[in-house]
């Protein structure tokens, strides 16, 4: 199990953050994102590879004016 901003994923071997990302609705081009409290870059979003029970925290970009 994966937890994404409070919900709950069922993990699923060798998925990269990426392949969740889209998997929970997310676009990978427009958010930043923490696995365990730690900042990914989003040039390593295809090459991360989630364990069981991480914690994903998913930040969208909010503009306005």
């Amino acid at each position: 199990m994966i937890r994404v901003n409070s919900k709950s994923f069922d993990f699923l071997e060798n998925e990269s953050l990426y392949d969740l990302l889209e998997r929970a609705n997310f676009n990978p081009d427009f958010v930043a994102v923490e696995v365990d409290e730690k900042l990914v870059k989003r040039e390593n979003f295809k090459d991360f590879l989630l364990q069981d029970k991480a914690k994903v925290e998913v930040f969208s970009f909010v503009g306005g004016g």
